[in-house]
């Protein structure tokens, strides 16, 4: 033990007399080790993180599983979603009818506590302080108590408040506690105003609570499953979800074995037939949706495809590390060779070696947490915060520490074990000679792992290159129509804490009062943003030509006035009329015509879809629905009258900024319903801005890594370049004495990184082009092969190893030959 503390201090004291190679080492370490983290913590938040709950591998999530379900009933299953399967034809569902609930845990009293829970619903609510919208869930009277969620103020719901006739009450969020009351400390006893029900506030939960759907969708509020009286009785209609808590010593198979026997009951009176039902307990320490499969999450696919390629960035500190251990090796040779010869063995060189390297490495981790809080941030903003419906707990834990310090030994094994190796083989006799002119080949390991490191970022910087340019592509894409001055107010009348009974009358008159505003040119309506998703889908067929096999086509419901306001040109016929409402008759765009009348004039021709026939009363130009990805489909139009939907947009044309309008457009929907709550309104090139956000996503992670890795390699080229300086320090003094000019001395290690940079690049870009074809997929607008992507990759490679040597050729440059010589 003294020996080792020896080392450390005597390891302390060397990279303290080498304060730039000790900050270059650490700093690589740091970026490879914090971007590592950062990602971990996302990681282990999203996929492996047990509920903040008591005892939580006490829980198990009641599913059931069958092959098949035949002569289903109609509500069956309504709002039931269905858990990867293990095997193929077995499938898996996790909802039940409230009065199984009821059975279940009357049957395993004593042994366990069955809790119940609908889905989390988006709901319009009043606090007192306007309409606003929240996610409400349902729970059961001894929900918290077998979740084993405490409370911060207040009370839980109880058995007592989940009976009929109860006073209905609401425990609230810590989030809703601060959006809604501010925090208020008198918030219980308030009441919070749902449709027309009124729920009294009786307790708040902490700020860290995580309910068991909260990774699919945060809950702002719970009320007792009573509360959803039309639903209590409905037998067929399976809302409910179910989990239970272990009781110590409980005998789970004995469990599973009576609720399936009850299970089989509840399929009976549903009046169903499932072949082989069976009931799953899963173990639920992560919540409902620890149930789904990993690799099957959209989540978890995200977080370990990051976790790869910041793996990567690691790979190129370690080489990066590597390199400055080697160089700096090459300089010590003479140090190594007088220990030898004075009796330190090999394993005693090569443990001093490790120290030193493992010293790094905890420097490399601790700085590496730090900047792994400030990385997590921006990496969980952009791939899961912006997601507002679902929540994770993302702080630091012992397992991400564990991983931290996991990644510091791994980096000194990978980095530091054949330097010291190297180190622990010192020749003696070889290192105590003069060794001016022998030190070059020592260097020779060391330039190759910089050009490994050009390589390797390369890669990164080809594929961000690429992704950078599908972006660009993707936002000049022509969507069909104009997209100035266009303002999206998205209608839903069930967000009103007073639903109209007429939705079609509802919206006619929102759309006349926001026309009514000054400076609105026109308004429309439609079921849906031409940017957001694509138009439903319809069978059509031509009626004069039964012969042909009937073909599918998009399908929109838009009102009068709609392509004038979209800016979507008619080619021929007309607009819909106000007197279209009983009218059978539709638009179709150019490539409807082209699929369905390629050689006849569409114009007034019958087509015929939901056993009706309609009339094509006008031919649009193409317009694109959905993302720009995708091609020109063909579409058909019709009456927005006609159309049954529960909730639409309207879409109003100005002549000023579409954003300065979001006010009067609130009054004025305020003036026909004052609670309807108004969300998600923005411009027309906002929206398109947001169907682009996956690829946005993915450009500033690529980006983002090309640029940590260049930095590394940056790092790592002007540390070898350094430390090749300061041991030609003496030479480089020579030349200058014998009448060489500064740029002679500076010009070979500018030269010696330029040569380095282009072995690099020879070797990446080939790995990149492989690697870019099988992403083809991903681009839009370009090959793998994008010569502008690869002639910039260049350019930024020789970029950065010019800027990486400038400072060393610099020094070289000026280096005085009476003090080199003096030195030497």
């Amino acid at each position: 033990m003294n020996t080792l503390f020896n080392d450390i201090k005597y390891a302390l004291r060397q990279l303290r007399k080498s304060p730039g190679f000790t900050a270059v080492a650490v700093l690589s370490l740091a970026l490879g080790i914090g971007a590592n983290t950062a990602i971990f913590s996302m990681t282990n938040g999203i996929l492996y993180k047990p509920l903040p709950v008591r005892d939580p591998d006490q829980l198990r999530t009641i599913a059931w599983r069958c092959d098949e379900v035949q002569n289903r009933p109609k509500r069956m299953f309504s709002l039931d979603y269905e858990i990867a399967a293990t095997r193929p034809g077995d499938r898996r569902f996790a909802s039940f009818p409230y009065f199984a609930y009821r059975d279940f845990a009357q049957q395993v009293q004593g042994s366990s506590e069955v809790f119940a829970f609908s889905r989390t619903q988006t709901v319009t609510i009043n606090a007192g302080g306007g309409p606003t919208s929240a996610n409400e869930q349902k729970v059961s009277g001894n929900f918290f108590q077998g979740y084993g969620a405490p409370v911060l103020i207040g009370r839980p719901i109880v058995p007592e408040d989940d009976s009929p006739g109860a006073v209905p009450v609401t425990v609230l969020t810590y989030p809703l506690w601060q959006r809604v009351y501010g925090l208020d400390p008198h918030v219980l006893g308030q009441t919070l105003m749902v449709g027309k029900t009124g729920f009294t506030v009786i307790g708040v939960l902490p700020r860290r609570y995580l309910g068991p759907t909260d990774k699919d969708r945060r809950t702002d509020f719970y009320v007792p499953l009573a509360a959803a009286r039309g639903l209590l009785a409905q037998e067929n209609f399976w809302w409910v979800q179910m989990m239970g808590r272990l009781a110590p010593g409980t005998d789970e198979l004995k469990i599973q074995a009576s609720l399936e026997l009850l299970f089989r009951q509840v399929i009976d009176r549903a009046g169903a037939v499932v072949d082989r039902p069976g009931i799953l307990l899963l173990n639920a320490r992560r919540g409902v949706r620890g149930v789904l499969s990993d690799e099957s999450s959209e989540w978890g696919g995200r977080s370990w495809n990051l976790q790869c390629v910041a793996g990567l960035v690691l790979l190129i500190a370690c080489t990066n590390l590597a390199g400055l251990l080697l160089a700096r090796g090459a300089a010590r040779q003479q140090e190594m060779a007088v220990r030898a010869a004075l009796g330190a063995g090999c394993w005693r060189l090569i443990r001093q070696s490790l120290t030193e390297s493992l010293i790094l490495s905890l420097g490399g981790v601790c700085l590496g947490l730090l900047l792994s809080l400030w990385l997590r941030e921006i990496v969980t903003r952009l791939t899961v915060e912006a997601s507002s419906q679902r929540q994770f707990d993302l702080r630091i834990d012992a397992w991400v520490l564990l991983f931290a310090l996991g990644a510091g030994v791994a980096t000194t094994l990978l980095s530091g074990l054949f330097p010291a190796w190297r180190a622990g083989h010192a020749d003696p006799s070889a290192g105590l000679k003069e060794s001016g002119s022998r030190g070059a080949p020592r260097l020779r390991l060391g330039k190759m792992l910089v050009a490994a490191q050009m390589g390797m970022s390369v890669l990164f910087v080809v594929v961000g290159g690429l992704f950078c340019r599908t972006l660009i592509n993707l936002s000049r894409v022509d969507p069909g129509f104009d997209t100035e001055n266009l303002l999206l107010v998205p209608l839903d009348p069930f967000r009103s804490l007073s639903p109209p009974s007429d939705r079609q009358r509802f919206f006619d008159a929102v759309r006349q009062q926001i026309a009514g505003i000054p400076g609105v040119r026109s308004a429309t309506l439609s079921d849906a943003t031409l940017t957001r998703r694509p138009a439903t889908g319809q069978a059509v067929l031509i009626p004069s030509r039964p012969e042909v096999e009937p073909r599918e086509a998009s399908q929109a419901w838009v009102s009068e006035g709609y392509f004038a306001a979209m800016g979507i040109n008619l080619l021929q016929g007309r607009d819909f009329l106000a007197t279209d409402m009983s009218q059978r008759v539709v638009i179709v765009n150019e490539e409807f015509a082209r699929v369905f009348f390629s050689q006849e004039n569409p114009l007034g021709q019958f087509i015929a879809f939901d056993r009706e026939e309609y009339q094509i009363v006008g031919l649009c130009r193409n317009q694109r629905h959905g993302s720009p990805r995708w091609g020109i489909s063909p579409v058909l139009y019709r009456p927005h009258g006609q159309s049954s939907l529960k909730r639409t947009i309207c879409l109003a044309r100005s002549v000023l900024p579409p954003s300065s309008l979001v006010p009067a457009v609130h009054r004025a929907v305020a003036e026909i319903d004052p609670s309807l709550l108004l969300e998600g309104i923005m411009t027309q090139k906002l929206a398109i801005k947001e169907s682009l956000r996956t690829e946005r996503l993915v450009t500033l992670l690529s980006g983002g890594f090309a640029l940590l890795a260049l930095a590394l390699c940056c790092i790592g080229l002007y540390g070898l370049m350094a430390y090749n300086v300061a041991r030609r320090t003496g030479e480089m003094g020579i030349r200058k004495a014998l009448g060489a000019r500064p740029c002679d001395v500076g010009r070979p290690i500018l030269r010696e990184a330029l040569t380095l940079t282009a072995l690099g690049v020879a070797i990446g870009l080939p790995v990149a082009l492989a690697l870019s074809r099988w992403m083809r997929a991903r681009f839009y607008g370009i090959e793998p092969h994008d010569p502008i992507t690869m002639i910039g990759t260049i350019v930024v490679m020789v970029t950065v190893a010019t800027l990486a040597a400038w400072i060393p050729a610099r020094r070289a440059a000026k280096i005085d030959p009476m003090e080199a010589l003096r030195y030497e």
